[in-house]
């Protein structure tokens, strides 16, 4: 049961003071409320079939916080073209206090079924964060030779981040949370520096322009827990080269391609860091590692369009592959009590390709234009288990066809069909690997009748396969909706409209994630009527595209 009460204030102002200076100023304010209950029963069971543990669990969090964020950006052209001078400041200011109520009971039992013990947590807690900082830069250009220019700048960005939490047990003696929890209590805080130094090489002509450049950072990350003799305050100190390039040639007007290599830092979070067990999920203890180092990120991306609007042909890729050193991931310890225990650590060799292509041109003898596109994802990641290194491997290939067909001015048709392939590895853990097929199809139809009216339905029929038992559903969803255009200029529109006309969507996905295959499957709202009126500010009214409820194109 969740309620989130979200408040946003945005500022914004360019001003131009003259042909050579200028100013822009930007802020942004927002406050959030959340009342968080999650009510859970859970089990676990062994390969072999037999009861490991079982339990149930009530668990309460009411938070509320406030995020402010201000920048000013400073630019000044010179006589000399190409001669430029900026500077800009930003600053963010986060605050988040919490309460929250934990109770569980968890039984443990043993291969035989016959339960060994129980644990009971009855607690309490208040949480306070914060989080302040400031990102300073300045840039400045210089031309040389025909077309080139050679940009330097140097920047800082300081961030502090502090975090306390007290847990109290509940005191069965005289029915308060009076009894301090230690292990579960803590106060941390961190800092960040980073000082950053760069230069960059950008040429620009009719064909082509490229950029190339290198920066030095170093940066410094500190840690420690207040009050604590427990814990030695951690110091590290990072130096790194990040060299960047960009190069764009221009074929025509409308044909281009786009490479773009960056390489950047994460530095770890707080809630990273904190060596203080998070034990919202009984089976699952989440503790921080204050020795973990920064993300270091290699990304190299492709862009490449190709169209052709006269014949009303366009041909699209996209590709990226990111390549991350010290990525931090989960390091899991399971008892033989079926407990997890998840320590952050750092590893290598993890990297991920994305990539997605579309062809789309018309068929001239249906009227209609005809998508064919597909993405393709394949990554290599890393975790460890009991102590070994567990690589494990992803890879999703989705093709996708679509057609759109307009016999008449007053009709739309359309047409989709597409297959999701899915297949994840496990090193140390083959009987998990699993590939599975998720297939989607779809025909919608748009129908302008005569008097303002407009008729829509859609069709979708979705296929799981190869799940858990019970997750193997073919299920068909229909909506269908009538429209009236009213009111001068068509500016309003009462529409009927029916969702799930069968009463049939299930809501069930399947997510193959790093450590575990999940099948799922949530309570939605079936089927439903809605009466809906519509009215447009502007005169020319409502769209015809979207006056009969809205033909959804996927993509």
């Amino acid at each position: 049961d969740n309620i989130n009460l979200n408040h946003s204030l945005n500022i914004n102002a360019d001003i131009q003071l003259d042909s050579f200076h200028s100013i822009k100023i930007n802020a942004a304010f927002s406050q959030q409320d959340t009342k968080n209950r999650s009510l859970g029963n859970y089990k676990t069971i062994t390969d072999k079939n037999s009861l490991l543990n079982d339990g149930s669990s009530d668990n309460v969090a009411d938070n509320s916080g406030y995020n402010f964020t201000t920048g000013i950006l400073y630019r000044k052209k010179f006589h000399r073209k190409g001669r430029t001078f900026s500077v800009n400041l930003q600053g963010n200011f986060n605050n988040s206090d919490g309460n929250g109520r934990l109770k569980s009971l968890t039984r443990f039992y043993d291969t035989a079924g016959v339960l060994l013990s129980n644990d009971s947590i009855n607690q309490q807690s208040t949480s306070h964060a914060d989080l302040n900082g400031y990102t300073a830069r300045v840039v400045y250009t210089e031309p040389i030779f025909k077309r080139s220019l050679l940009e330097f700048s140097v920047g800082r960005t300081y961030n502090k981040n502090t975090a306390a939490k007290e847990t109290f047990d509940y005191n069965t003696l005289n029915g308060k949370f009076d009894l301090l929890n230690a292990a579960l209590t803590n106060d941390f805080a961190s800092n960040y520096n980073s000082n950053n130094a760069g230069i960059r090489l950008r040429k620009q002509t009719k064909k082509y322009n490229f950029a190339l450049g290198i920066s030095l950072q170093k940066a410094t990350l500190e840690g420690s827990l207040v009050n604590s003799d427990h814990f030695a305050p951690v110091k590290k100190t990072f130096s790194n080269l990040l060299p960047n390039a960009r190069f764009q040639y221009q074929f025509s007007r409308y044909k281009n391609i786009t490479l773009n290599y960056t390489t950047s830092t994460n530095q770890p979070l707080i809630s990273q860091l904190q060596p203080i067990p998070d034990n919202s999920d009984r089976l699952s203890i989440k503790v921080g590692n204050p020795d973990l180092d920064q993300e270091y990120n290699h990304t190299l991306r492709l862009n490449a369009m190709f169209s052709n609007p006269f014949k009303n042909r366009t041909f699209f890729v996209f590709a990226s592959f990111q390549l991350t050193k010290n990525k931090i991931v989960n390091s899991n310890n399971i008892n033989n009590l079926g407990i997890d225990s998840v320590m952050l650590v750092n590893t290598n060799a993890v990297y991920n390709f994305n990539s997605s292509a579309s062809y789309s041109f018309p068929v001239r003898f249906l009227k209609a234009t005809m998508e064919i596109s597909s993405v393709a994802n394949y990554s290599k990641g890393k975790q460890f288990l009991q102590g070994l290194s567990n690589n494990i491997s992803q890879l999703m290939i989705a093709p996708f066809m679509r057609i759109d067909m307009s016999p008449s001015d007053k009709l739309t048709i359309g047409l989709s069909a597409e297959i999701s392939y899915y297949n994840t590895k496990y090193s140390l853990q083959p009987k998990a690997n699993n590939n599975y097929f998720y297939q989607e199809y779809g025909t919608d139809i748009g129908l302008e009748l005569p008097k303002g009216f407009f008729f829509s339905t859609d069709f979708n029929y979705q296929i799981t396969n190869q799940q858990a038992a019970g997750y193997n559903q073919h299920v068909p969803i229909w909506n269908m909706s009538i429209s009236k255009q009213m009111l001068r200029f068509n500016r309003g529109e009462l529409k009927l409209s029916v969702n799930d006309l069968l009463n049939k969507n299930t809501n069930i996905n399947r997510t193959a994630n790093l450590n575990y295959i999940e099948d799922r499957q949530v309570n939605s709202l079936r089927r439903y009527f809605m009466l809906t009126f519509t009215y447009n500010l502007s005169k020319t009214g409502l769209d015809k595209s979207n006056e009969g409820g809205g033909r959804v194109i996927r993509r």
